[in-house]
């Protein structure tokens, strides 16, 4: 098979919030203030362009809180990608933060894991442990796509085009699954919240929302593993990650 021309990862930025480390490092009384970003990612070699995860509505933004930094569509546009034109969306996992844009991409294939969707649609979603990490019309609009056959099921390791294959970590969620992309500096990781910030990954300490402790830890060790250096791992949420790779435009950075 032809190798895969690398990849440029757009990290976009459209959202924020103020926090605390007791929110995001298991375990911790410290109560520190902390930055939150939401982030989208957007991977084009100019033969393929695929988009990770969708971020959430404004409407969405208000209803929870957050602080709206600019609509993902524009941040996709800065980069010169037309969603309607894309054709693959990865859905790293299920809440409510990660696919509420749906209605951007009125042509894509939006690739999930098996056990995401059995998990969301399953016995368990009816408990509001679970339920206030998602947004019941976005789970219901990914069944209605199912329908219209514009969902990819991914079982464990699969390619979705070349030099992009996800993996599936579980930790996060049931299905969480990260993204491996082929760069010119290397093999980059998509880890979103397979490691909501680099502290997570670094001190063996999974965030605060999971579905198991074990499988958060294996999924640190799958994406340092993938990764071919430790400057190629994206946290999912991590304000730093714009501060450590060159911006491209206001709120994007680029790894190349």
């Amino acid at each position: 098979m032809k190798p895969a021309k690398p990849y440029k990862i757009y990290i976009m930025q459209y959202a924020a919030r103020d926090t605390h480390t007791s929110q995001i490092l298991l375990g911790d009384l410290h109560r520190l203030p902390v930055g939150m970003a939401y982030y989208m990612w957007a991977l084009s070699n100019g033969e393929h362009t695929v988009v990770v995860d969708m971020g959430f509505t404004e409407e969405v933004c208000k209803m929870r809180e957050r602080s709206w930094v600019a609509d993902p569509a524009a941040r996709l546009d800065a980069v010169g990608i037309d969603p309607a034109k894309v054709e693959h969306v990865i859905v790293t996992h299920m809440h409510w933060d990660h696919v509420g844009n749906y209605a951007l991409f009125p042509n894509a294939t939006f690739y999930v894991q098996e056990d995401e969707m059995a998990f969301w649609t399953g016995p368990y979603a009816k408990y509001q442990v679970f339920q206030r990490s998602m947004e019941i019309d976005d789970v219901v609009a990914l069944v209605r796509h199912n329908y219209g056959g514009r969902i990819g099921f991914c079982q464990g390791t699969e390619g979705i085009v070349p030099g992009i294959r996800v993996h599936r970590v579980s930790g996060h969620t049931k299905g969480m699954q990260i993204v491996e992309v082929a760069t010119a500096s290397g093999t980059a990781v998509v880890a979103s919240d397979a490691s909501h910030y680099y502290r997570n990954y670094q001190e063996h300490t999974p965030f605060t929302t999971l579905h198991g402790i074990p499988g958060f830890l294996d999924g640190f060790e799958l994406v340092r593993r993938l990764a071919s250096r430790e400057e190629l791992i994206l946290p999912g949420h991590d304000p730093q990650v714009l501060q450590r790779h060159p911006l491209h435009c206001e709120g994007v950075a680029v790894l190349e």
